[in-house]
């Protein structure tokens, strides 16, 4: 079942290299009318201009010791906080766009980077390969969790889809965090439900091909974190145990292979409400 498991989530990433790279001129009008078309969905400007200076500060903030590459007691879990309005505005980007198109999740967004898109899931890793939000086709497809993936994110592992496109849009600034500079710069992001805010810590950028049995979501978390930092080319301090939740976003490398690169977030909650979909 493992084996069978491997192959069908190597299956699905190697699918991400087609087309992921090449961007038609009709189809580019098209993505741009798909993004003007998020504005009603998206957080204000105000709340998010105060959220990218939240982020900057924690950003500074951060101070690695040691990588830590097996299971330990996390420590003593400090009150994560944001100002109520950031808070309300981030979950309410992720109900506005749920509330319309049911296959929207959650809303992703990466300051100081294009990645500020709502995360789809369909029943199968296929669709959103080449279709929009909205369920329309377009060769950029959308940011997508893989479907075996429990929606609300309650899984140790979830790994999350885009194609690298040559406009810089969907996932390809995964690319950017290869730059030592740029990581310790953007080391932070932001992850909403409906019910519920995650600070999202990078601290793992790796490489690997699209067979790679990284892409199985179900095996041990150990073993999982094992050959993620075995495959990182920047990883930073971690303490984590078997409870904890982590997300990856994965897009091609290059316009040519099968190389894959990962992004790799360690889930913190911020906020919880009592929302259920």
């Amino acid at each position: 079942m493992m084996k069978v498991r491997t192959i069908l989530m190597a299956a699905i990433s190697a699918a991400l290299l087609l087309g992921g790279v090449y961007l038609l001129v009709g189809d580019s009008v098209k993505q741009d009318m798909k993004t003007a078309d998020l504005q009603p969905y998206t957080m204000a400007t105000d709340v998010k201009q105060e959220l990218d200076e939240i982020t900057v500060e924690l950003v500074q903030a951060t101070d690695p010791t040691e990588v830590m590459q097996e299971p330990s007691e996390p420590e003593e879990p400090v009150q994560e906080t944001l100002p109520v309005k950031a808070v309300e505005e981030l979950q309410q980007t992720a109900q506005r766009i749920h509330a319309d198109y049911p296959d929207a999740i959650g809303w992703l967004y990466v300051p100081g980077t294009k990645i500020d898109y709502p995360l789809m899931q369909g029943s199968d890793n296929e669709f959103y390969l080449h279709h929009a939000y909205d369920g329309s086709k377009l060769m950029a497809g959308s940011v997508f969790l893989d479907w075996r993936c429990e929606k609300h994110f309650q899984n140790p592992i979830n790994i999350c889809y885009g194609h690298h496109m040559k406009n810089g849009t969907m996932l390809s600034d995964v690319v950017k965090f290869n730059d030592a500079d740029f990581f310790s710069e953007h080391k932070i992001g932001w992850l909403a439900t409906a019910d519920r805010v995650y600070r999202i810590d990078f601290y793992s950028l790796a490489h690997a091909d699209c067979e790679d049995v990284i892409y199985d979501g179900a095996q041990p978390l150990s073993d999982w974190m094992n050959r993620l930092l075995g495959l990182s080319s920047i990883s930073d301090p971690l303490r984590y145990g078997e409870e904890d939740r982590f997300i990856s976003l994965s897009t091609c490398s290059r316009s040519t292979g099968n190389e894959r690169t990962i992004l790799t977030g360690h889930l913190v909650e911020v906020a919880g409400g009592d929302r259920d979909y």
